[in-house]
């Protein structure tokens, strides 16, 4: 008799949890000011990024978003000269350095305040690099961390800022070079990936 009513308690509280879920699709798209660390003579770089994701509603307080992305990373490099190291420095030329990412993201949504579309939004990335215009080798994928803030209208739209970090050196012989203040082949200064993203995303709900 136990059993039975352990089960059935069972039944009753996965049909509760489950029938809370829904499954909605949608699109997001937004722009990108990226940057490098530990890189001299480099400004925030200009970029867009946007996909398609797939939003699981879990709880009134949880969203699990799945999400495949385009980013444009990377840096402007800013070409200067110094005139006796005491004049101010003169920029003769940006150039940009094109890093392009697909991403995988898996934006945990959380919603402090029961029916206001406020959510706090954190998860990790992997990034897979599709293109560069730079001359060296740049590593082919990145593993990031991102977290930030959003808010989900009634109607679908939904606005989110995120800052996303990454924590792989891009440069794939970094190893190789040899780094004269530390006296050996290894750099410790990383040059990583750092993203401001700024993002404008519809979910269609077809359960209406």
């Amino acid at each position: 008799m136990k059993n039975k009513l352990l089960v059935l308690a069972c039944l009753i509280l996965t049909t509760t949890v489950f029938s809370q879920v829904s499954v909605s699709p949608g699109i997001k798209a937004g722009l990108n000011l990226a940057n490098l660390s530990n890189v001299d003579d480099t400004s925030a770089k200009l970029g867009l990024q946007g996909g398609l994701f797939v939003n699981l509603h879990l709880a009134n307080f949880y969203e699990l978003q799945i999400e495949t992305t385009y980013s444009n990373q990377g840096t402007t490099f800013n070409e200067v000269t110094y005139d006796n190291g005491f004049d101010p420095i003169i920029i003769l030329e940006e150039e940009d350095l094109d890093l392009e990412y697909v991403s995988l993201n898996l934006a945990n949504k959380f919603f402090p305040v029961k029916n206001i579309g406020l959510n706090l939004i954190v998860g990790p990335s992997i990034d897979i690099l599709i293109n560069s215009n730079d001359y060296d080798d740049i590593i082919p994928i990145d593993f990031s961390l991102f977290g930030g803030i959003g808010y989900d209208f009634p109607f679908g739209l939904g606005l989110d800022l995120r800052y996303k970090q990454g924590l792989i050196d891009v440069r794939e012989d970094f190893f190789d070079d040899y780094d004269e203040d530390e006296n050996d082949f290894y750099n410790s200064d990383s040059v990583l990936n750092g993203v401001i993203q700024f993002s404008v995303s519809y979910k269609f709900d077809f359960s209406k």
